[in-house]
């Protein structure tokens, strides 16, 4: 009999009751779709809803009836609410329903009995998010001490409770983009709970999130950060800290030629309506015997000016690069004595506990942001040990080390760069790369050519050899790139470098060991789609 699967007999009793039940939702659904009196509305959704509170064109009708009645029905529905929260705690359409009635009391209400209803369904399940965020509704605006203390609670009998980690993080810090958004005093207080919560169990993560938020601020606003001028592809390159959306007549981004506005329209240089780094605008011809000065405004930011020379092909301006944004960027609000004191308790905790996960990223980030230089070595032991110890989250850990690597390698960048046999699988931080000319990732883990790679108007050579790249894809072409070398890479099929042909500069292409030189009729096929481009096959 092992193997077999066992069929439970119908329970007739309860199938009964499962037809009994639909007939009424039927017979009120019909009722309720003929039009009946408001007191009628109420008596049929409220029927149904109090076996479903999911049926959304049931609290629709009950709110059109309420709304016709008037009186004050606020107390009644409001209990009536709670009878379908104790059916379905998480019922979108009874939160939304509670939220709508509080709206309309007469006067607005103390607010106990909903605190206490959300804490009666936080003990039964600390992780429904509704309760949580009805409960910030209530207490917004008002001394945050009280709930702060209700959480410290909820975390005194469970440290894992990330629920509310989040709602003291809320309480905390409502504008954290601003530094200095926890006073000392009341940082260390959440330094001490953090530190006893994961030496308490250095396994959960909560804790080890809390305290990297903590520890944070909100980015700040994008900006630009580079321009280029070519006058032979007669394009105004702008470059931004992080991908924006830029309408096409966008008025936050202006910018002018010797005083006058360029018309645009700006288009994005990933070829595509969504966020990006870098976004284009069409140039008229600029003098030939005279400087032109362009001026460029994003939003209400100080304008950048760029000058192109008669005789240049191009002229470019960038923003120096600070050596904190590039590692934990978002790192700001604590100073630099109580990071050092986090980087002692994650060292002290490391050696009880060396395979804990929160506490090895937390510490690569620590020292990341305080010393990237000096601690580079111990910084890639943690995330190597990291990815032994947590696997299943490898691709994470690869590509927190890739940031490392890209941003170590880009502060001491000149107009060269390689990033060759780094293990990277993205490759951040292209926008502070603009001044390239020559760019190494060879040996890498790569799939794609990077969607941020039209941030490098000036590069001529790009190496991609000993990647995982199949197809060029969508990547922006480049103004300027001579030599693209994809040598033993797994390009199969000639299609796959059609995009290439959008390149204008494009003159040499490295295909070495890749299976497109031997594919029948691969290189005659690929002649046709790239004429003009010297194609490499050994």
């Amino acid at each position: 009999m092992h193997g077999r699967l066992k069929l439970r007999p119908a329970d007739s009793a309860r199938r009964r009751q499962r037809e009994e039940k639909l007939r009424h939702y039927r017979e009120a659904m019909d009722a309720l779709l003929g039009g009946p009196p408001p007191a009628q509305v109420l008596s049929l959704t409220g029927a149904v809803l109090a076996a479903n509170p999911d049926v959304g064109t049931c609290w629709n009708l009950r709110r059109r009836a309420l709304g016709a009645l008037g009186g004050d029905w606020v107390p009644s529905e409001l209990a009536f609410v709670g009878q379908c929260l104790g059916v379905n705690p998480k019922s979108y359409g009874a939160w939304h329903h509670r939220g709508w009635v509080l709206g309309h009391a007469p006067a607005p209400p103390a607010g106990r009995e909903d605190l206490a209803l959300c804490e009666r369904l936080l003990a039964a399940d600390p992780r429904n998010f509704h309760a949580w965020e009805h409960r910030r509704a209530l207490v917004a605006g008002q001394d945050p001490e009280a709930e702060l203390a209700f959480s410290g609670a909820l975390l005194s009998r469970d440290f894992s409770n990330f629920s509310a980690w989040h709602h003291r993080l809320r309480l905390l810090a409502p504008a954290r983009g601003e530094p200095g958004a926890l006073p000392p005093e009341k940082l260390k207080e959440e330094l001490e709970l953090v530190q006893n919560a994961v030496f308490t169990d250095p396994t959960d993560q909560s804790a080890w999130v809390y305290l990297r938020c903590i520890l944070s601020r909100a980015p700040p606003p994008p900006r630009v950060v580079c321009l280029h001028v070519d006058r032979e592809d007669a394009t105004l390159a702008v470059i931004f800290s992080r991908p924006v959306k830029v309408n096409p007549e966008c008025p936050e981004l202006k910018a002018t030629v010797d005083g006058s506005a360029l018309a645009g329209p700006w288009r994005s240089a990933e070829g595509r309506p969504r966020p990006s780094h870098t976004w284009l605008c069409h140039l008229p011809a600029p003098p030939t015997e005279s400087p032109a000065h362009l001026e460029v405004t994003w939003a209400d930011s100080a304008p950048r000016q760029v000058t192109l020379l008669p005789g240049e092909a191009e002229a470019w301006w960038q923003e120096p690069i600070v050596e904190r944004e590039l590692f934990w960027p978002e790192l700001g609000v604590a100073a630099a004595p109580v990071l050092q004191e986090q980087v002692q308790v994650c060292r002290e905790l490391l050696e009880l506990e060396p395979q804990s996960r929160g506490c090895l990223l937390t510490l690569a980030l620590l020292l990341a942001a305080l010393d990237p230089r000096g601690g580079a070595r111990e910084i890639r032991e943690h995330l190597g040990s990291l990815r032994a110890a947590d696997p299943l989250r490898s691709g994470f850990v690869a590509h927190v080390q890739s940031r490392f690597e890209a941003a170590l390698a880009v502060l001491g960048a000149g107009q060269e760069l390689s990033l060759a046999s780094k293990g990277l699988t993205a490759v951040p931080f292209l926008e502070r790369m603009a001044a390239l000319i020559r760019l190494d990732l060879a040996g890498n883990e790569l799939r794609e050519l990077p969607a941020a790679l039209g941030a490098l108007r000036r590069l001529r050579e790009l190496d991609l050899s000993d990647n995982h790249v199949t197809e060029v894809g969508v990547a922006p072409p480049l103004p300027r790139l001579q030599l693209l070398r994809l040598d033993q890479n797994p390009i199969g099929h000639a299609l796959a470098l059609a995009p290439l042909a959008a390149w204008p500069r494009l003159a040499r292409l490295g295909l070495a060991e890749t299976p497109l030189g031997s594919a029948p009729g691969g290189p005659a096929h690929l002649a046709e789609l790239l004429p003009g481009v010297e194609v490499a096959f050994s």
